[in-house]
């Protein structure tokens, strides 16, 4: 990515900011140079040229992506290369077809309060957070309806 180009401009302000965020800087690069293309699909080789950082580099990325649901792996028609693409779920969208990932996260915190001492301030944030989780598995699926509505209303 060179500074002057634009797409290059969005890229790395993006990932930076998701990277500031928390999200892997790697992964955060791969994710939005594939979303900034048109085709949503690169080689390794397109990958690593247009970020500017090894195979290694990239192969690592996308296995975490693809862990994440947010990338698949296919080969090219008639080659042995490997083709990276964006889910067909959109990458933003994805967290909330899963509302079983935060019942399980759910599960698990209620399972550590229980082993905290009734009335601690611990096991009272850890009830907390475990109600939150709840509060986003329940929520989770309207979301994705309303969102889809509403990407239907403005197509």
């Amino acid at each position: 990515m060179t500074p002057a180009d634009p797409i290059g401009e969005f890229v790395e302000r993006t990932a930076s900011e998701l990277a500031a965020e928390g999200f892997p800087r790697m992964p955060a690069y791969v994710l939005m140079t594939l979303t900034a293309t048109d085709s949503g699909r690169l080689t390794a080789a397109e990958l690593g040229e247009r970020i500017g950082v090894s195979a290694a580099a990239i192969s690592g990325a996308v296995r975490y992506l693809t862990l994440l649901g947010f990338v698949r792996s296919t080969t090219a028609p008639g080659s042995r290369k490997h083709v990276y693409a964006l889910s067909e779920t959109p990458w933003y969208a994805y967290s909330l077809s899963r509302p079983d990932l935060y019942l399980r996260t759910e599960t698990l915190l209620r399972g550590g309060a229980e082993q905290m001492p009734p009335g601690s301030p611990a096991r009272e944030r850890i009830e907390e957070m475990a109600e939150f989780f709840s509060f986003l598995s329940e929520r989770l699926p309207q979301l994705l309806v309303e969102w889809r509505q509403r990407r239907a209303g403005s197509a």
